[in-house]
C-alpha cells in the first residue's frame, strides 16, 4: 500500500539477460534456444499484466494465457527466475529491485525490512511474467509467507501493486485506545477510509489490512514502543502535568507523520495525545 518506483529494466531486456545462460543439450530438445525465442511472449504478458494492474483488473488474467508454449511451467520458472535470475546472470536486476526502497522497509507492510522479491502474479502458474520486473515486488518474508501464491479471486481482493497504486496521499489508518485499566495505552489499528474513496478500494485496502494482519502487527510495535517511553512519560507528568505529556506525543506524532500520514508510529502517538486519560497518567 505504500508506493515504490518502478523498474527501468523492461522485461524483454531482463529475459533476455535471464535466459542468455541457458544451453541446448543433446537431450533438452534445445531447451536453451527455445527460451531464448520467447522473449516476444515474455514482452507481450508484460504488457498485458501492466495493463491489467493499471486498471486494476488483474484477478482477470489466466495463467494460460502466460504460459510458455510446449514448455512446463515449472521448468520455466525454475531455469529462467531460479538459475539465470537469482544465481545467474540476472542478479544485478534482482538485486537492483530488493534495492529500490529507500528505507528498506516493505511496501506492502511498511512494518518490516525488506528481505524477498514477491511475484505479484504467482511463477507457478503465470511463467512468462517470472522475471518480468513489473510483477517482482521486494517484500518481507512475513507478508510473502503470508501471501504464498495467491491470486486476487475479484475486484476487491486485488493486492495493491506499490510500482502503480498506493494509499500515501491520504490519511487512512487510525487506531482506537483500550478502555480496560489492564490495557490502558494499547492500540488497536483499524482502516478508515477517507471520502474521497470509491467502495471498491476501501474493500481493497481493508481487506489487504486483514489478509496480511497489519492490525496485529502494528498493535505489537506500538505496545514496545510504549514499554519503552513509560519511564519518560512518568518524568513528564511529574514534571509538567498532563499539557507536558500531551505537547511530546503530539510533537513526535507530528515528525513521524510527515514522512509517513499512514505510518503505524506516528498513528500510535496522534492516538495517545488525543485521549486525555492517557496523558493524565493512563498509560500503563
Amino acid at each position: 500500500m505504500w508506493p515504490l518506483d518502478p523498474p527501468t529494466v523492461s522485461a524483454r531486456s531482463s529475459w533476455e539477460t535471464c535466459t542468455s545462460g541457458s544451453r541446448d543439450t543433446a537431450g533438452n530438445g534445445n531447451l536453451g534456444t527455445r527460451l531464448r525465442e520467447a522473449a516476444d511472449a515474455a514482452e507481450e504478458a508484460a504488457a498485458a499484466f501492466r495493463a491489467a494492474a493499471q486498471s486494476r483488473t488483474l484477478h482477470k488474467l489466466e495463467g494460460k494465457n502466460f504460459r510458455i508454449s510446449e514448455i512446463p511451467n515449472k521448468q520455466v520458472a525454475d531455469i529462467v527466475y531460479g538459475s539465470g535470475m537469482t544465481k545467474g546472470a540476472g542478479r544485478d536486476i534482482y538485486d537492483a529491485l530488493m534495492d529500490a526502497p529507500e528505507d528498506e522497509l516493505c511496501p506492502l507492510c511498511r512494518h518490516s525490512d525488506v528481505s524477498q522479491l514477491d511475484h505479484v502474479m504467482p511463477k507457478a502458474t503465470y511463467p512468462a511474467l517470472c522475471v518480468a520486473p513489473e510483477n517482482l515486488v521486494p517484500v518481507c518474508g512475513i507478508c510473502n509467507h503470508i501471501k504464498k501464491d495467491r491470486a486476487a479471486a475479484d475486484a476487491e481482493d486485488v493486492l495493491l501493486h506499490p510500482y502503480f497504486e498506493h494509499t500515501g496521499t491520504v490519511n487512512w489508518l487510525d487506531a482506537t485506545l483500550a478502555t480496560s485499566a489492564l490495557d490502558a495505552g494499547r492500540l488497536t489499528y483499524f482502516v478508515n477510509p477517507p471520502p474521497g474513496w470509491d467502495s471498491t478500494l476501501a474493500a481493497r485496502v481493508r481487506r489487504q489490512f486483514d489478509f496480511l494482519e497489519l492490525g496485529r502487527r502494528y498493535s505489537v510495535k506500538a505496545n514496545q514502543i510504549l514499554r519503552n517511553i513509560h519511564h519518560l512519560l512518568v518524568q513528564q507528568l511529574k514534571a509538567g502535568g498532563p499539557p507536558t505529556v500531551r505537547a511530546y506525543l503530539t510533537d513526535t506524532a507530528t515528525s513521524h507523520l510527515v514522512a509517513d500520514p499512514n505510518g503505524w508510529a506516528g498513528v500510535a502517538y496522534r492516538t495517545w495525545a488525543a485521549n486525555d486519560d492517557f496523558c493524565q497518567g493512563c498509560f500503563w
